[in-house]
């Protein structure tokens, strides 16, 4: 069929190849800022419950210690309070008595992507840890 002068011209459709480079870049731009963003968020949320599981797990103090004025962790205590508070907050991760006198939780999240998954990259994961000291506190003066 061939065009008269008086009928516009139309488009055959087709799309540039730089357009379409420009545009698949746009879209991984976009999703490293989005998915960065999360990820961001995602390492600050992994330290922060990493940190409440060791305080929970350092809150675990040795009775038998304390009766002698020694402030020490009951290893198997503390380790059980630290994993109930992870799995409370729906998290798994590793709790390690490292001392008396100290543990040390760490955490790995996982979360879904939201753009990256276009090019390939489904999961982003962020990794936090935390460790809690037992300080003993001496009392003050009666009053």
């Amino acid at each position: 069929m061939t065009r008269t002068e008086n009928e516009p011209e139309r488009g055959g459709g087709s799309v540039s190849a730089p357009m379409a480079i420009a545009l698949v870049a746009l879209i991984a731009v976009s999703g490293l800022a989005i998915d960065g963003a999360r990820k961001a968020q995602q390492i600050a949320t992994a330290d922060a419950v990493a940190g409440e599981a060791a305080r929970a797990g350092g809150q675990a103090l040795d009775p038998t210690a304390v009766q002698r004025g020694e402030a020490t962790l009951d290893p198997d205590d503390a380790r059980a309070a630290a994993e109930e508070y992870l799995g409370a907050a729906g998290v798994t991760g590793e709790v390690i008595v490292l001392t008396p006198n100290r543990i040390r939780v760490e955490v790995t999240l996982r979360r879904p992507t939201v753009l990256l998954g276009l090019v390939g990259i489904d999961e982003i994961s962020a990794t936090g840890s935390a460790e809690a000291d037992v300080v003993p506190s001496t009392p003050g003066p009666e009053g």
